[in-house]
């Protein structure tokens, strides 16, 4: 074994090493606990009860080629006929956060990842000044790009796929949405509970007259985690030549700007 060496007076060195140890953590101030950053939505969330569905106007300010095209869907389609029981994504602007769903946030400086168990959706948000991508295709959940104004982040999403489902949410690709999102505390039942409020207005002037706005919530649930959600579209396209189908094409209706 190792043999140190000192004199009379001097301590052992394994003591000096404590003692310098000491001094240092002595001069360091003790951090004290920071709640979660107001910036930072990482974390599980689930739609909030009574709050988590969008509430849409009834009826939808439709142009009135969109209220065509809207009553003649309602005519010919049933119920059973909603997209969604075939797996097609709905996408943006529907996606937060009605559906009964976990939804996962991964938030770095750069961007954020959303996954929604529901249809396992997949939804990307670029920051603004961190060099995003240019947009590639039209998506179900677009290209959305972020900023933020104070708390807020506020995005901007475009470049979607039509969404051409007259008894849902319908969109063009034309439609334009702006979000602005951010993080509440609420005391409830005695606990304090965090919950992420997405407020959205929708432009599309070949379907609707006017913005839509609406409005969700979801509650933080750390004590859940996202499980697997599989799907085909081609039982959806199937289904529709089975029955003869065919959907409106939104995209076709004029743009009353022109």
């Amino acid at each position: 074994m190792p043999t140190w060496h000192r004199g009379r007076d001097e301590p052992a060195p394994p003591l000096r090493v404590l003692a310098l140890l000491a001094l240092v953590i002595s001069c360091v101030p003790l951090a004290e606990a920071q709640p979660p950053s107001a910036r930072d939505f990482s974390g599980v969330y689930f739609p909030a009860p009574g709050t988590g569905r969008q509430r849409l106007p009834n009826p939808p300010p439709y142009t009135p080629a969109a209220k065509e095209l809207a009553d003649a869907y309602v005519a010919q389609f049933r119920i059973e006929d909603d997209p969604g029981f075939y797996c097609i994504w709905p996408g943006m602007p529907r996606a937060p956060w009605g559906a009964p769903f976990a939804i996962e946030i991964f938030h770095r400086p750069q961007d954020l990842t959303i996954f929604w168990e529901g249809y396992g959706m997949y939804r990307k948000v670029y920051m603004a000044d961190h060099n995003p991508p240019e947009a590639i295709l039209p998506t179900a959940l677009g290209h959305s790009i972020a900023h933020w104004e104070d708390d807020v982040l506020v995005i901007e999403t475009t470049h979607l796929k039509p969404y051409p489902y007259m008894n849902r949410f319908a969109t063009t690709s034309d439609a334009h949405i702006v979000e602005r999102m951010w993080l509440e505390e609420r005391v409830e039942d005695g606990q304090t509970r965090k919950y992420l409020v997405d407020e959205l207005v929708v432009t599309d002037p070949k379907l609707y007259t006017e913005p839509i706005r609406t409005r969700a919530e979801a509650v933080h649930r750390p004590d859940l985690t996202i499980l697997e959600y599989t799907c085909s579209v081609s039982l959806w396209e199937a289904f529709l030549e089975e029955r003869g189908l065919v959907l409106p094409d939104v995209d076709a209706l004029p743009d009353p700007s022109n």
